[in-house]
């Protein structure tokens, strides 16, 4: 409502020229700049009306405990209270404000905004614009005594976002307490096969050293690969790290860089570092084997070398080829038929699944920071995640493990939904073919008309130099 609408009302209704032109005086004098001044024309869902008073409704909504014998009571907030606006006001004929013509018509088209399904924009005098606003209550008077001016009472509500509840489960955090659950697991079915066997005396106790001795003994192997090696110094910044990427574990961001200004020394230092974390690991591992009666801190000694073996992978991808090596521990001992035999034997066998499991739970959790390059990426992972997984569930369930049996279950159901949903969107690779070579740059624009992918056509083809492509390849369909 502006200054001229309230001008023209007085001189419409009341028909006194000399207290329009007061009211005017006044309005206009000193203060019309302060609230007179910020006063807006006021319109819903486009059709506009003068205002006369409004009274708006805002605050918290909060409930009221009372207790008996309490004096006080407790307020609980429960949000905001939603912003409702009163407001009386008039339709006037042929306003020199806001037009509008005829006083018939702008009621018609007042009650048709009203009467329109679904919240739309309020101009309020003092608020100005408010968006998602709906018409809870409306009605207009007609008198003589008015004459061409429609009175209406307004009742508005502001509205929100129509939202639903929703409940969104990380997969990678549900990977995490399933391997969690399989090293608890692994824990209580060694403790009660170790149980019954240790009793046997140091033969059977030296058998477990040996087992541990044999399965550290396949984390060195690991540690010592050749391509683990190499993969040390593959994160380094620049051009190198691009083109050598040694263990590319996807092209969404899964892949570590360096910080710039690493050098190839410092990451050959703290490789070694590393590898010094899994022999002490094995070496603590091999004291709590002596001491096998205590089962918890040789669970604990096994799954400590197992994230160290974790920790000296450059990225996901080869954090899972080492823990899935010693994941395929199986000792080939062979005992006698006696009583202290077969119990050695059963302590070589409740070791070795002890470690597997443990190893196996290390695979989880490499796979849940791994992002799969391509559907078919994702697809051959869990095929070979689950190959391994299958096979531990066979043998806990055939030897009786029910702990280790039913928490592996849950991690092969973990580890399956957690690649499917960051894997199972992404595009497939489709076989491209070429009359000639041509560089990296050429192919990456002609095949996803983007040049900058050309980092990561690079990395899927790992060709001989990246100007010279070779003619036929695989590569991301889209």
């Amino acid at each position: 409502m502006s200054v001229n609408s309230l001008v023209t009302f007085a001189g419409s209704v009341g028909g006194v020229a000399s207290a329009a032109s007061s009211l005017a005086s006044i309005l206009t004098g000193p203060g019309a700049n302060t609230w007179w001044g910020s006063l807006r024309q006021a319109s819903f869902g486009g059709v506009p009306f003068a205002v006369l008073d409004n009274r708006t409704k805002f605050g918290g909504r909060n409930v009221v405990h009372r207790y008996p014998y309490r004096d006080d009571v407790w307020v609980e907030p429960m949000g905001k209270l939603a912003r409702s606006f009163d407001i009386t006001g008039f339709l006037i004929e042929n306003s020199l404000v806001y037009g509008g013509g005829s006083v018939i018509g702008q009621r018609d088209r007042l009650i048709a905004a009203c009467e329109t399904a679904g919240p739309q924009t309020l101009v309020h005098p003092t608020f100005g614009s408010v968006q998602n606003v709906s018409c809870l209550d409306s009605e207009c008077s007609e008198s003589i005594a008015h004459g061409r001016v429609i009175m209406v009472r307004l009742r508005f509500v502001r509205g929100g976002a129509r939202i639903y509840p929703n409940v969104t489960t990380s997969t990678q955090s549900a990977v995490a307490s399933a391997a969690s659950g399989v090293t608890g697991g692994s824990l209580l079915d060694f403790a009660r096969a170790a149980a019954t066997v240790i009793q046997q005396g140091a033969a059977v106790v030296r058998t477990a050293v040996g087992t541990a001795i044999s399965w550290y003994q396949t984390a060195l192997a690991a540690i010592h690969d050749v391509k683990r090696v190499i993969n040390a110094v593959s994160t380094l910044a620049g051009n190198f790290g691009a083109l050598y990427g040694g263990g590319n574990s996807g092209y969404t961001g899964s892949n570590q860089t360096a910080p710039a200004g690493t050098t190839a020394a410092q990451l050959i230092e703290a490789d070694t570092a590393h590898a010094a974390a899994v022999v002490a690991a094995g070496t603590a591992l091999q004291t709590a084997a002596a001491n096998v009666s205590d089962t918890a801190t040789f669970a604990a000694c096994a799954q400590q070398l197992v994230t160290a073996v974790l920790a000296t992978a450059a990225n996901p991808a080869d954090a899972i080829r080492l823990a899935s090596g010693m994941a395929s521990f199986s000792p080939s001992d062979d005992f006698t038929s006696s009583v202290i035999g077969s119990s050695m034997s059963s302590m070589q066998t409740s070791c070795a699944a002890l470690f597997r499991r443990c190893a196996l739970a290390g695979v989880a959790q490499a796979c849940s920071t791994y992002q799969p390059s391509s559907y078919d990426d994702a697809t051959t992972r869990i095929e070979n995640v689950t190959t391994l997984l299958d096979a531990e569930i066979e043998n806990a369930g055939d030897v009786g493990d029910d702990e280790s049996f039913a928490a592996l279950r849950v991690l092969r159901n973990a580890v399956v939904t957690d690649l499917q949903s960051r894997g199972g969107d992404l595009a497939p690779l489709q076989t491209m073919r070429f009359n000639a070579p041509m560089p990296a740059l050429v192919l990456a624009h002609r095949i996803y008309d983007d040049v900058t992918r050309v980092d990561q056509l690079v990395q899927q083809v790992q060709p001989i130099h990246p100007l010279f492509m070779p003619m036929t390849f695989q590569a991301l369909a889209s």
